[in-house]
């Protein structure tokens, strides 16, 4: 019998003991020879059942890293079963305790010999119950009703289950500072003044008459591994960024820039656009002059390098419609930038690098909105919803307060590129029209119910998580008990779809696990334990990184 299996059949000992003991006050309760013993034998089990929850929460908590969620319920309720004798089970077991993995199991093999030296002391069977009604059982085996005959065995319990929760709990917080090295906390801060001045540059570049049937649509990135906030910055070189943005453009007619209609008549291009802050634009021309480069240690200092450096093949435009609809596949190796008077204007420079070849088959092209997508079923399959969560939590730091993301988003405001042979999930985009009308369009909120939302943009993104774990849309998700909707009535809705939310963040752990239902309720409720509540707080960054990206991330990797 291995280690893992006596952790089980403990789990299922310690009920058994209950059980016994429960006979016993029972049957002291209509004896009233014995009850002098009746408060000793009730303390007793409450103690027992304190030490029996707590060794069923450690084991619990240790399951959770190792299997499905969904898998658990069924290893508790079936202790010392086939599923705790699998070897696969051990040896992920055996990795997830490390070091504490042979004290552990040392610990949980005294626990059961403690439940057998009580089930031996309180003369019960091997399934836990006394042999003869009470009175009799009594009188035959004369066992001890006294509590202190009992305290040493209850002493070691009580040092055993406080050994296994410190090893649990240890090794719960040196996973949690691994994920943290693993994963440092990007420096949002950079990317999120990237997003706004690169949009700001891009909307003066647009001088064409047909400037508001132009669209521009940004892709999201996980960016997991850019630049850490906590990385020393060298002032000289600046806006550290290790990956560019990636864009699509989208121009044709001004009815044409509408989400909801076919987009397929449209042309379309795509580029990477290097940002540049206006003073490193400056010294980078003298750099030119001098004909001098400058080594970065990291992979995004080298990025930012490369952007700075002349460009053999740089194209100087004054209008990026006219620039775009102009290039042709010979004239592709380029990149463009605008008239130094334009960027003069500028805190910001672009550098817009087009694709090497020109987009395909753009008049098969199709765009659907999330909403659209989820309706798919099998189609958007559930690795790749979570795959896709990690990206819009991480997106939301990046892009939160900026012109490409709205505070109420939503499962309308995402967007994919169906291309022939591709597959669209992988490339999450939101899109941003040119019409200075047609984007100050929002969803409007009541304002005196505002402030029951700490946070909009994590709120929206605690909804949408919600909806794709679920396949669903909230609305779908819907119950009588959150209150009526399809009223029409603005107040109304915004109560029943915080009801909604608020429920299905305390019913997803059920289903979801541990860290996905916790990311979840961190962003409906902004429980971060911090005071501030605005994503422009560096700490709530790093708390929202660790407390919700990083979990999407795990069960992500769990998921395979």
């Amino acid at each position: 019998m291995s280690g893992v299996e006596v952790a089980g059949l403990v789990l299922g000992a310690l009920p058994l003991l209950l059980a016994g003991l429960q006979f016993y006050g029972e049957g002291i309760a209509v004896t009233k020879r014995y009850w002098k013993y009746r408060e000793e034998v009730n303390s007793l089990l409450d103690d027992l059942k304190a030490e029996s929850a707590v060794y069923q929460n450690s084991i619990e908590t240790l399951l959770l890293g190792v299997v499905d969620s969904r898998d658990v319920t069924e290893f508790l309720a079936n202790p010392g079963g086939e599923l705790w004798k699998a070897a696969a089970f051990e040896r992920k077991l055996r990795k997830r305790l490390g070091a504490s993995y042979d004290p552990y199991l040392s610990t949980i093999l005294k626990l059961r010999n403690t439940a057998e030296a009580f089930k031996e002391r309180l003369k019960l069977s091997d399934s836990g119950q006394a042999f003869h009604a009470f009175k009799e059982h009594y009188k035959r085996l004369k066992f001890s009703l006294s509590k202190s005959d009992y305290a040493d065995l209850m002493n070691t319990f009580r040092n055993a289950n406080t050994v296994l929760h410190r090893l649990t709990f240890q090794r719960q917080n040196i996973e949690s500072q691994q994920r943290r090295d693993r994963f440092p906390c990007p420096d949002f801060q950079t990317i999120n003044e990237g997003a706004k001045g690169f949009f700001s540059v891009l909307s003066s570049g647009w001088t064409c008459q047909c400037q508001a049937a132009h669209a521009v649509s940004l892709r999201l990135e996980p960016r997991m591994e850019d630049v850490s906030s906590d990385d020393e910055v060298d002032e000289d070189h600046g806006f550290t960024m290790r990956d560019p943005f990636h864009v699509l453009f989208q121009y044709g007619y001004r009815d044409t820039v509408t989400p909801s209609i076919d987009v397929s008549p449209w042309d379309w291009d795509e580029a990477d656009i290097h940002v540049i802050r206006g003073d490193l634009a400056s010294k980078s021309t003298c750099r030119m002059n001098s004909g001098k480069g400058v080594r970065f240690a990291s992979e995004a200092r080298k990025a930012v390098k490369a952007a700075l450096q002349p460009e053999a093949n740089l194209q100087l435009i004054k209008d990026l419609c006219t620039a775009l609809q102009n290039l042709q596949k010979p004239q592709r190796d380029v990149c463009l930038t605008l008239l130094a008077k334009e960027i003069a204007k500028q805190k910001y420079e672009l550098k817009i690098y087009p694709t090497p070849l020109p987009p395909q088959d753009t008049k098969q092209w199709t765009v659907v909105t999330l909403r659209s997508a989820l309706k798919r079923g099998r189609r958007f399959p559930k690795r790749d919803r979570v795959r896709l969560a990690v990206t819009l939590a991480s997106s939301v730091l990046q892009l939160h307060e900026t012109p490409w993301l709205d505070d109420s988003w939503g499962i309308d405001n995402i967007y994919f590129v169906e291309r022939p042979g591709s597959n669209a999930y992988d490339q999450p985009f939101v899109l941003r029209g040119l019409d200075p009308i047609l984007s100050t369009l929002k969803e409007s909120v009541p304002k005196h119910l505002s402030r029951m939302i700490q946070n909009r943009p994590l709120f929206a993104l605690g909804v949408t998580l919600i909806e794709l774990w679920y396949g669903k849309s909230l609305t779908d998700l819907h119950e009588d008990e959150d209150g009526p909707h399809g009223t029409g009535d603005a107040q109304i809705e915004f109560i029943t779809k915080l009801n909604t939310a608020y429920r299905l963040a305390d019913e997803l752990a059920d289903d979801a696990g541990a860290k996905y239902s916790d990311a979840v309720r961190r962003c409906i409720r902004c429980d971060f334990s911090l005071r501030a509540n605005s994503l422009e707080d560096v700490e709530l960054q790093k708390a929202v990184f660790h407390g919700v990206v990083s979990q999407l991330k795990a069960t992500q990797d769990f998921m395979g």
